[in-house]
């Protein structure tokens, strides 16, 4: 197959731009993952990662969805004894003769999708390129990328029309951010960062999302790619709040989640204005009662109570057990290393009520 390319240099050599269609990347192409020999212990191979199952399986998905897009460039390195030089052209003259410098996981990824043979990938060629130049080419790729802040990407869902897990998400922690009444009032990194020096923000708008979007859906890519086609979203029972989105009650996941923490609010009114003291509301803190949150909406469901004095009241008696112990919301007692959260959703579950009281 005759490509037309453009040649472009870099101090690193000569690249070839062109186009071709995914199952065109995906025949002559070859994925060469560098690999330890158990026996010497010594590394080599290539110099691609060893591939991602949840990589390709997230791609795929993705691949599948109405608006999948794959602008940036595969990397592909060809010997010259493989193809053919033209004036702008190229021609590669046998299968697999590429070795994928970067966008493995894309090329393997959109191979299991079912749309494959609609999509067209840039590419870009390096010619008799060494182990050394690929190695140094891949990792400057891949270790000098910074990842975009999470607060920033549900952030931009914001501008988006339609709706979706995501968005829910967002504007949920957005009103925590900005209603007077909210408990999280002026309280939320919406960006990621302090909006000021000294600010009362303690927690990340992509904390917040990180674990309200579980309870809203356990697919939300999937979700929002059924919103966009208009077709109907499935029930997700294992998530609390997933019928409430169905139904496109979102006041309804923002009242009750007002009510959790205005209940932890009213329980540690010193602990929740004191965040340089306390964990209350921060990460640590925050992520604990999130723990509990899916147990905690399903017992006020079937006591039909989800109101502010339903959380208090579970909140009391962790405090009064704390306080029995002499225990603190502080890191001296809970670790900041991922314990401590887990121990605190314990202590909240272990007082949910099971049997209408409390």
């Amino acid at each position: 197959m005759k490509l037309p390319v453009i040649t472009f240099d870099q101090p690193a050599g000569v690249f070839y731009l062109t186009a071709l269609p995914a199952e065109e990347v995906i025949r002559i192409s070859k994925v060469d993952p560098r690999k330890m020999d158990l026996e010497t212990m010594e590394t080599g191979g290539g110099i691609q990662r060893e591939p991602s199952s949840k990589r390709i399986r997230e791609i795929t998905e993705y691949a599948d969805t109405v608006d999948a897009a794959f602008p940036t460039p595969i990397l592909l390195a060809l010997s010259s004894s493989d193809c053919l030089l033209g004036e702008n052209t190229i021609t590669v003259l046998r299968d697999k003769a590429a070795d994928i410098v970067d966008g493995q996981h894309r090329v393997l990824g959109i191979n299991h999708s079912s749309r494959f043979a609609d999509l067209t990938l840039p590419v870009v060629l390096m010619l008799d390129a060494t182990e050394e130049q690929k190695a140094l080419v891949f990792a400057t790729i891949n270790g000098k990328q910074t990842k975009v802040p999470a607060s920033l990407v549900y952030d931009l869902f914001g501008v988006t029309t339609g709706r979706s897990p995501q968005k829910t998400a967002h504007e949920i922690a957005r009103a925590m951010n900005t209603e007077n009444a909210s408990p999280w009032h002026r309280r939320l990194k919406m960006l990621g960062k302090k909006t000021y020096a000294g600010s009362s923000e303690t927690l990340s708008q992509g904390t917040f999302v990180k674990f309200l979007l579980p309870n809203i859906s356990s697919k939300p890519d999937a979700d929002m790619d059924l919103l966009k086609r208009k077709l109907p979203l499935p029930s997700r029972v294992e998530c609390v709040f997933n019928s409430y989105f169905r139904e496109e009650q979102d006041s309804v996941i923002l009242k009750i989640l007002m009510n959790v923490f205005q209940g932890a609010k009213q329980t540690w009114p010193k602990e929740w204005d004191e965040p340089e003291s306390y964990i209350l509301t921060k990460t640590l803190g925050f992520s604990g009662i999130m723990r509990a949150l899916p147990k905690m909406v399903r017992a006020g469901k079937i006591h039909r109570d989800l109101s502010e004095e339903f959380f208090a009241g579970i909140f009391q008696q962790v405090k009064s057990s704390m306080d029995e112990s002499e225990r603190k919301l502080t890191s001296e007692y809970f670790s900041a290393s991922g314990s401590g959260e887990a121990e605190f959703g314990r202590m909240i579950e272990a007082k949910i009520p099971t049997n209408g009281t409390q």
